[in-house]
């Protein structure tokens, strides 16, 4: 692949992987100094890219492996967590307003062990499928199924009392294995 091929990838490809970090950091600063690193490793491993995977895929992989080093060099803050009081009503039955919940779901997203969030994160935020989740991940496909399966049971736990009246599945899509 030569400069300027990688050069349009780069760009073509880098919100994406911006708002991969972000989804994973669930910090918009420390998103950046995740896409920061993972275009600083793309561009000096850029020449071994064999195109075995997609671009993205790729990019994609870099970034979480960025993620997963920042993870062990600086573990988020521990206020990620939105507790209800927090998000604007004492009682979750009084109701939120839909950007609430929002905020509520992506801190139970934040708070989701490294892997079910990064499963989660590539298939139901970013729509992947399984088989495309398990290239990123490098992981088989039976292991992204497990992780997404715990993810969302956590969350339907995490968020039920918001969720009175509302189908849980709507939070969180549930269609992605239909696409594997």
């Amino acid at each position: 692949m030569d400069v300027d091929r990688f050069d349009q990838l780069v760009r073509a490809h880098l919100p994406e992987a911006h708002r991969l970090a972000i989804r994973l950091c669930g910090d918009s600063h420390r998103a950046e100094d995740v896409v920061q690193e993972a275009m600083l490793r793309a561009a000096r491993s850029w020449r071994g890219f064999r195109g075995e995977s997609s671009f993205l895929t790729w990019l994609y992989r870099l970034t979480v492996n960025a993620w997963r080093d920042q993870m062990r060099s600086r573990p988020p803050p521990e206020s990620l967590e939105i507790e209800p009081a927090d998000a604007g009503a004492a009682d979750p039955k009084a109701g939120v307003s839909a950007e609430e919940l929002a905020g509520i779901v992506a801190a139970r997203v934040s708070s989701l062990p490294p892997r079910q969030r990064e499963v989660l994160v590539l298939i139901a935020y970013e729509g992947h499928s399984v088989a495309d989740a398990a290239r990123v991940l490098q992981i088989n496909e039976q292991n992204v199924r497990t992780n997404l399966h715990l993810a969302r049971e956590r969350l339907r736990k995490q968020l039920a009392s918001y969720l009175t009246g509302v189908a849980p599945k709507s939070v969180v899509r549930d269609n992605e294995h239909d696409r594997s």
